[in-house]
């Protein structure tokens, strides 16, 4: 497979997890994690996704791993 192809599989993959993530509770966890820190001052609201960072990356560690 051609490097090109491989970037338009890619994209598409991230496309359609996106969707999931969006439209679906599948992925609910992400959404309302206790890690994911939200701050509210004035009219700033500030978002750190460090539970969901390090969700994320056991994850991808466990996916490559496998390949």
């Amino acid at each position: 497979m051609s490097f090109g192809k491989l970037i338009i599989v890619l994209g598409f993959i991230v496309i359609i997890i996106g969707l999931l993530i969006e439209f679906t509770s599948f992925f609910a966890i992400l959404k309302k994690n206790p890690l994911d820190f939200q701050f509210t001052i004035g009219n700033t609201k500030i978002f750190f996704p460090l539970g969901s960072c390090i969700l994320l990356s056991i994850l991808i560690a466990i996916i490559m791993r496998l390949f």
